[in-house]
């Protein structure tokens, strides 16, 4: 069963990586949403007052859990139009959003997280997608970060942006051999190349190492490393671009907070972080 862990804060960008994992679910025959909220109050909050001389009591608690769980179930129903056969779980922890999805993640096995990332537009902003890179940073599984403005596409093509530099130690094959094995797909293998000259050692690893998914190799020079793979991902109407976790990999440069409006907001294309 591939399961899918959707952190979500009812916020319009959560929202939309709820939706975005049910119509994802519907092409999966055998699959799993856990909708993970996190209502953290610290025991400060509980005795002493906020600037407005409010204490947060043990009935607005018990309260704002009620709400929260109400939210679930409706956020619940409305991916339940979108894939009446989804298995939809709900689940509401006292913790910090770290702290919830790591527990999580260790007591089960998850395939994927699903977040969104925050669109320009304050009113979009989402605490899990302005911490979309926290997240990824810390998790043990791949991450699917998804855009504002992208809508769920059947998965056909995705492009794998690589620099050819420590192929071996950079790309985590197994990870990347799971979620491959699960579309039927065409793999594009993107170097961006500003100017370096490619070493034919790596470019030949990196050839045997991908043999299997039959890739098409593309190269590019562009000044820009996000605004080329994101204007190649357009260009070849691509639904997923797979980012690698290992710090050889120019998208370790990516794992800081301008993530989200470097690459994420400029782009309608989902970005997967891999995980080792």
């Amino acid at each position: 069963m591939s399961t899918y862990l959707v952190p979500v804060d009812f916020s319009k960008t959560a929202d939309h990586a709820a939706k975005y994992a049910a119509r994802l679910s519907f092409e999966m025959t055998n699959s799993k949403i856990i909708l993970l909220n996190a209502y953290y109050v610290s025991e400060y909050e509980s005795i002493l007052p906020t600037p407005d001389m409010i204490i947060t009591t043990n009935e607005n608690i018990a309260d704002e859990i009620t709400r929260r769980l109400e939210a679930l179930e409706k956020l619940k129903s409305k991916m339940l139009e979108i894939n009446p056969n989804a298995e939809i779980e709900v689940s509401l922890t006292r913790e910090t959003l770290l702290r919830s999805i790591i527990d999580r993640v260790n007591r089960e096995e998850i395939e994927v997280i699903i977040i969104g990332s925050n669109g320009k537009k304050a009113k979009d902003e989402s605490d899990i997608g302005s911490n979309a890179i926290k997240i990824s940073k810390s998790s043990p599984v791949p991450v699917l970060v998804v855009p504002p403005k992208a809508d769920y596409q059947s998965i056909r093509k995705a492009i794998l942006a690589c620099d050819f530099k420590k192929v071996k130690e950079v790309i985590p094959m197994h990870a990347l051999k799971n979620i491959l094995s699960k579309h039927v797909l065409e793999l594009l293998v993107l170097n961006i190349n500003s100017g370096h000259k490619i070493d034919s050692q790596e470019e030949h690893f990196l050839h045997e190492m991908l043999k299997d998914f039959s890739p098409a190799y593309h190269y590019s020079d562009h000044p820009d490393t996000i605004k080329g793979i994101v204007k190649f991902a357009k260009s070849e109407d691509a639904q997923l671009i797979i980012a690698l976790p290992k710090k050889y990999s120019f998208f370790e440069s990516l794992l800081h907070e301008s993530v989200s409006q470097r690459l994420t907001i400029k782009s309608h294309v989902p970005v997967l972080l891999l995980k080792d």
